[in-house]
């Protein structure tokens, strides 16, 4: 050992020494975006991404359904990139490969839920966060359900295509393929009421949402 040779030319004839670690300065990680505390961590000792994420309180009500894990480059050149979780397989399907060893130095990003929007014969029109995979059922029912009069068979979705091009579709909400079909980033979703039976274009809700101005549902039992 290099530290009792240097004793032993100087100072004792037949050094022991042992060295023990009394602290150990921890690398860092990075949390960005949807966490309730986001910011840099001390990363004193490998972790798995949901203990890291856990370093920044968690994720908050507006969070995404995905994580991603920004890694840089070792000196060598290897091991950069980006990877993409499925937070809902990760969690709450149990998926644990996807609960990956984290390294010093990486980011994780979870980005803003997508939204969509619910309006005609529901009781809580309006617009909602996708925090995880929503079906059209569970979509209804946070915006409280369907009214008493409204027609089930006669559900409008309306979907976002990018580039200014909309799909319009009449669903029935019945089925049970329709109820398990996910709600996606910027969809909209007009139930019909059963007295009218009537989509009106161009006399609609602006619900804040960008891209879906032009639809709206007139409720004349409102």
């Amino acid at each position: 050992m290099l530290i009792e040779s240097l004793y032993r030319q100087r100072y004792l004839k037949d050094p022991h020494v042992s060295v023990f670690v009394e602290a150990h300065v921890s690398q860092r990680v990075t949390l960005l975006g949807q966490f309730k505390n986001p910011g840099t961590h001390d990363y004193p000792t490998k972790m798995r991404l949901m203990d890291v994420m856990a370093l920044g309180g968690g994720m908050n009500e507006h969070a995404g359904r995905t994580a991603q894990v920004r890694r840089a480059q070792g000196a060598d050149g290897e091991g950069g990139g980006t990877f993409l979780i499925d937070l809902d397989k990760m969690i709450r399907e149990g998926n644990s490969e996807l609960n990956i060893e984290i390294n010093g130095g990486d980011v994780i990003f979870v980005p803003e839920a997508g939204m969509f929007c619910v309006d005609g014969a529901v009781r809580n029109p309006g617009a909602y966060h996708i925090t995880r995979r929503t079906g059209i059922s569970e979509a209804l029912s946070l915006a409280g359900g369907m009214a008493p009069y409204a027609d089930p068979q006669k559900v409008i979705l309306i979907r976002h295509l990018g580039e200014g091009e909309r799909q319009v579709l009449e669903l029935d909400a019945r089925d049970i393929e329709v109820q398990q079909t996910p709600v996606t980033d910027r969809d909209v979703l007009l139930v019909k009421a059963s007295k009218t039976g009537r989509v009106l274009h161009g006399l609609g809700l602006n619900i804040g949402i960008p891209g879906v101005a032009s639809f709206g549902y007139h409720d004349p039992v409102k």
